[in-house]
């Protein structure tokens, strides 16, 4: 099982997806530390909570919308800079979800790509066991994850330390207490992933299920919110909003029902993946 771990993990440092996973991690980051704002992917807003809901103010809260769209992003940078008290490195991280869709590469790879190679077939023919093809297929895409996610973590940290010379930072243990607070959302949306794959194996029907899946869910469940009147506090536990709250100081009481979430969660989509890698054919 080790051995097969080490052969994935040298696998994927050849791989060209494992680099334009790294390279979207930088790319985001930099365009961010640039504007000095934080970039999203996704609608960041379910029902009537908003990630912005737990933003830091900041003066351009007090302009109207005429008015920002005659603000280049050279002006917008020089109002965001003389911010007091403005944790840039805070908010992008409040942003992680962006992150999901540099975890798709990384699943595919790992996972989906092996069925659809025929390499899976090679390798549960020999000595590997299915229940030690799943358990180390799933710990090198959370290892492979959770290195991705402490990169962008400090990328984030120390690029707008240096371009922006400290002037919206917070500190470093901010950071990553911040990080490891947003870690079982995250885990949960790593298991999410190597669940579906585990389901599907072939890599177009991932690819076709998860690059929308998290649009889909925050619509559907945006609208299942205003038909039944639903509370908003349903949608604090979406892991959209999950991300964000945990990035804003949360009460204890918060991360503990966020933690009890995303456990039911890892533990539903390992199971889906597991049971139903057990009892298919592999071709």
């Amino acid at each position: 099982m080790f051995n097969m771990i080490k052969a994935d993990s040298y696998r994927i440092t050849k791989s060209i997806a494992f680099y334009i996973a790294a390279a979207i991690i930088f790319a985001l980051a930099a365009v961010s530390i640039y504007l000095v704002s934080p970039g999203t992917i996704g609608q960041a807003n379910i029902g009537d909570i908003s990630t912005a809901q737990y933003s830091q103010e900041t003066p351009l809260d007090d302009i109207s919308f005429e008015e920002m769209q005659d603000l280049t992003p050279k002006d917008m940078r020089k109002i965001m800079l003389e911010t007091e008290n403005y944790e840039l490195d805070r908010e992008i991280l409040a942003m992680n979800m962006n992150l999901y869709y540099c975890f798709i590469f990384i699943a595919a790879l790992i996972i989906t790509v092996d069925f659809s190679s025929g390499s899976a077939k090679n390798t549960l023919s020999s000595a590997i066991s299915r229940n030690k093809y799943f358990i180390s297929k799933t710990a090198i895409v959370f290892g492979i994850c959770i290195f991705l996610f402490f990169l962008n973590t400090y990328v984030v940290y120390f690029g707008n330390m240096i371009f922006n010379s400290g002037k919206v930072s917070s500190d470093l243990w901010t950071v990553t207490k911040v990080s490891l607070l947003q870690l079982p959302p995250m885990l949960a949306l790593m298991s999410i992933l190597t669940g579906i794959a585990f389901a599907v194996r072939k890599t177009a029907v991932y690819n076709m299920i998860t690059i929308p899946l998290v649009m889909v869910f925050q619509l559907i469940l945006g609208v299942l919110i205003k038909i039944f009147d639903l509370k908003s506090k349903i949608a604090d536990f979406e892991l959209q909003i999950m991300i964000g709250k945990l990035s804003a100081d949360p009460s204890d009481k918060y991360i503990i029902q966020s933690c009890i979430v995303c456990t039911v969660i890892i533990i539903a989509f390992l199971s889906l993946g597991y049971a139903s890698f057990r009892k298919s054919e592999i071709k």
